[in-house]
């Protein structure tokens, strides 16, 4: 009888510590509270007559935290839109690591660094007879600040860009729409003016905000970037002079998957729902892990090899699922 109460007192004790570290786990993650998830139905099926209302899950995802169980069909539940999964755990080879997030500042910086590049490349097109053909920088720029746009929009972090970033989804969009040179001009005003506007950021979601097929020419275009500027110890010492648009690449290689989850129609297997979060959630992570690298490294805590190693480690994430799901923009570097 001792022994059947110490092992009853020891399974409670478990069971309060367990429950303790999980609910810390999800508070400093940011992730929403449990009461804004929806259950799986109890049948363990996503029979919409279960939850009256609900409608496809497609395009509505979870916040960019690392990977979480939602990966396997039986924790993918139908969703309301706007609602959001709450991971319980995360899984995969970060299920035992805290992977800092990048910092807002990273955000905005790249949201500043994609505005003038956006401004750089229709001057070069000033003059062409050709935009629709000649114009797909703009496109693939336009369509990634949308995400990285998104991003800060949906932070719990206040910036400068919070409340402007319904608006410059709005503009980025619209420009990246543009089939004619003047049209792009005025859509690049109107976004420079978005970016002073003021909108409701809570109204926004990771739904389904940008094209899929610029996005994937915009992975490669900053994976080899990063690349350049950082496959010697000089030339990424070199590029920490000035730090911002290093960091700023590097957080958008970790929105552009997470915004891409809800495009899975437009992939080469349309069908492969699950194992395209499963890619975009993978990549995403190990693009966060290599941001959080890069901070450390530039705070000097760790040394440049294992900067490199989580670098090259988010190239691999990224060659996979685009040869799994986008090969035609393997190689895509411009």
């Amino acid at each position: 009888m001792k022994k059947n109460l110490i092992f009853t007192v020891s399974f409670f004790v478990s069971a309060a510590v367990s429950f303790f570290v999980t609910a810390m786990l999800v508070t400093l993650s940011g992730c929403p509270q449990p009461s804004n998830v929806v259950p799986p139905p109890a049948n363990g099926t996503n029979d919409s007559s279960v939850q009256p209302g609900v409608t496809s899950a497609e395009g509505v995802i979870e916040p960019l935290v690392p990977a979480g169980n939602s990966s396997s069909e039986e924790a993918k539940p139908d969703l309301k839109e706007g609602t959001q999964l709450v991971p319980a755990q995360p899984v995969g080879k970060f299920a035992a690591e805290v992977i800092p997030m990048p910092p807002i500042n990273d955000l905005v910086g790249q949201i500043d660094e994609y505005v003038e590049k956006l401004g750089e490349t229709l001057k070069d097109l000033d003059g062409t007879v050709n935009y629709k053909n000649d114009g797909d920088f703009v496109v693939r720029d336009a369509n990634a600040l949308a995400l990285v746009a998104l991003a800060v929009g949906k932070s719990e972090t206040d910036s400068k860009y919070k409340k402007a970033a319904p608006g410059i989804i709005k503009a980025a969009t619209e420009l990246a729409a543009a089939t004619q040179y003047d049209a792009a001009k005025k859509g690049y005003d109107v976004l420079k003016t978005a970016l002073t506007s003021e909108g409701d950021p809570s109204v926004l979601e990771w739904t389904k905000t940008a094209e899929l097929q610029p996005l994937m020419k915009a992975v490669p275009n900053l994976s080899s970037t990063l690349t350049r500027w950082s496959n010697t110890e000089k030339k990424l010492k070199t590029q920490l002079k000035k730090p911002e648009r290093i960091f700023g690449a590097l957080a958008a290689l970790a929105v552009i998957p997470q915004g891409s989850i809800a495009n899975v129609k437009d992939t080469s297997k349309p069908d492969a729902v699950t194992e395209w979060k499963k890619e975009c959630e993978q990549f995403r992570d190990a693009a966060i892990k290599a941001n959080a690298a890069l901070h450390s490294y530039a705070e000097e805590k760790i040394d440049y090899k294992t900067y490199w190693a989580a670098f090259k480690e988010m190239t691999e994430a990224c060659d996979k699922c685009h040869k799994e799901f986008y090969p035609s923009a393997v190689g895509k570097n411009e």
